[in-house]
């Protein structure tokens, strides 16, 4: 396989002064990783839940109406790119070192498409790896009365897409994600009164607002079977459990640090 077998050619693009909750409905909408960005006729950046969630929510955004921002205040500019030639595990090593969910692919001057961080899961299908040798296994928990800041502060600090909600035992009640947690920041700017937000942004709770039952895959689980259910639901991560106890998470950033580790460079 070649890294063009992976390129969302379909990915929407909008314009960078498009207003901001524009690009919060179509990444809703159309559950991609992100989506890219456009001045002009030129493909200049991209937009994730990640890139908003990182100003959406900081103090001194929280009395400004989401109504009132715009695309390129929150965007991340294209710092690089892959050709049509570039190997798959440089291309991860791309995506790791920039902390980027994806790269824009161009043959010569024209732009192929984007390439998504879990679009990479493509690639490691067929491998029978245990998953347990490549989670993550150090990550933060949540329990269901936590608040939504709190578990922004988390996703954002640990750099991971979701966060396990544990009860007093120890189980996995569900996660909360970037998206669950942006939007419900969003909303709560929309429609507490700015009088009233700093002292409610405070009360504001996960438990109306995560994930309950959320999927998870046993601790000997093979890469392939982990990836094969992570394209085919368009999860951004999973939660990895042993005896019922959340054990581990494997996201898209695992499966890259596997292909560098792993892949030949020509490849």
């Amino acid at each position: 396989m070649k890294l063009t077998d992976a390129i969302s050619k379909d990915v929407p693009v909008l314009d960078k002064d498009r207003p901001l909750l524009d690009a919060l409905e179509v990444l809703n909408e159309q559950e991609y990783e992100c989506i890219c960005i456009d001045e002009g006729a030129k493909m200049v950046g991209s937009i994730s839940y990640r890139d908003i969630l990182f100003r959406i929510g900081a103090q001194r955004l929280r009395a400004v109406a989401p109504e009132s921002l715009y695309i390129s205040g929150f965007m991340r500019e294209f710092n690089a790119s892959a050709s049509n030639d570039t190997s798959i595990r440089k291309a991860a090593k791309i995506m790791l070192e920039q902390n980027a969910n994806c790269l824009p692919v161009f043959f010569g001057e024209t732009f192929l498409g984007l390439i998504m961080k879990r679009s990479m899961l493509t690639f490691v299908t067929d491998k029978e790896v245990p998953i347990s040798g490549l989670m993550r296994r150090k990550f933060p928990t949540l329990r269901s009365n936590d608040r939504v800041i709190h578990a922004r502060k988390l996703i954002l600090e640990a750099g991971v897409p979701i966060i396990p909600i544990l009860n007093e035992d120890g189980r996995l009640l569900g996660a909360m994600g970037e998206a669950e947690t942006l939007n419900s920041l969003i909303d709560f700017q929309r429609y507490v009164p700015e009088k009233h937000q700093k002292a409610r942004i405070r009360q504001l709770s996960i438990g109306a607002t995560m994930k309950v039952d959320y999927p998870t895959t046993d601790i000997d689980s093979s890469l392939g079977t982990v990836a094969q259910r992570m394209l085919k639901e368009r999860l951004p991560a999973l939660v990895v459990t042993e005896s019922g106890n959340a054990v581990g998470i494997v996201s898209p950033d695992q499966v890259l640090e596997y292909i560098v580790g792993s892949f030949p460079e020509e490849q």
